[in-house]
């Protein structure tokens, strides 16, 4: 699994992708910087430089994190996926003792592994703009919970590796499919109130911005506290066993489907 692993990773190494996924990281950080700077200092609006910090790791995971890194997933995902096509390689393949439960785990795995290093590489990139400007504090915390918020979100894209696997089409039409997969988590988001309860605990995104946003809470100056203890008393917020129980569920079944429809077009 590790050789398939590697192998992956030197498809993506020629395309100079990982160099790529990298720089976008950077994409919110600093103009996020900026805007949370020229608040902070022309409107006043945090009460202290570490809660202006605070503020910008946040918009970074919603923007970064939450919008943007399943966009990249799914581009990652589509690269991974077509190349065995556009290469024409599916028969080549056949002749190793290598199945298509194997080639599907490896992609994954090497998807969950960019979503990790995105997230840490975006937090490292607002933490050195927090020092530059503001006043960073709780590093450690942040890089480990970044880390586990690339976990969640690896999973919570699973889906669009199935959409990818199950239509087989043209990059474009697969980069149209990771907007609006992360337009419309998005926008759930936008509008848990307005929907039903176990609509909000079953999608993706609004079920790990809300947990996320409670572990938070206790650490970090948390925007908008009156709208999270709201979000409480509704029961929008899962707990950590149901998100867990949610994103595995989610993650396996698209898993499986995605394996069964990779074997069917390699045969």
């Amino acid at each position: 699994m590790l050789n398939l692993i590697r192998c992956e990773f030197w498809k993506l190494k020629r395309k100079m992708f990982v160099q790529l996924v990298l720089a976008a990281s950077f994409l919110f950080p600093i103009p996020l910087t900026a805007i949370i700077y020229y608040l902070n200092t022309a409107q006043d609006k945090y009460a202290t430089k570490a809660a202006a910090f605070d503020a910008l790791w946040q918009s970074v995971i919603g923007f970064g994190m939450l919008l943007l890194l399943p966009c990249i997933l799914g581009i990652v995902a589509a690269l991974l996926f077509f190349m065995e096509r556009d290469n024409d390689t599916f028969k080549n393949l056949r002749t190793i003792p290598i199945t298509s439960s194997q080639m599907v785990v490896a992609k994954c795995i090497v998807l969950l592994l960019f979503s990790v290093v995105f997230c840490i590489s975006s937090t490292v990139a607002s933490i050195l703009c927090g020092f530059a400007f503001f006043g960073v504090t709780d590093v450690l915390f942040k890089i480990l919970f970044s880390a586990v918020y690339g976990l969640l979100i690896a999973f919570s894209a699973l889906p669009l590796v199935l959409l990818i696997v199950f239509f087989s089409r043209s990059y474009i039409f697969s980069i149209m499919l990771c907007v609006f997969y992360s337009v419309f988590n998005l926008l759930a988001t936008f509008s848990m109130t307005a929907l039903p309860k176990w609509l909000v605990l079953t999608l993706p995104t609004p079920s790990i911005m809300m947990w996320g946003t409670q572990q938070m809470a206790s650490r970090i100056a948390v925007n908008d506290t009156e709208d999270l203890q709201n979000f409480i008393q509704m029961g929008l917020i899962p707990s950590t066993p149901q998100l867990i129980i949610t994103l595995g569920l989610i993650g396996a079944v698209s898993l499986l489907l995605a394996v069964y429809l990779y074997k069917k077009r390699s045969e």
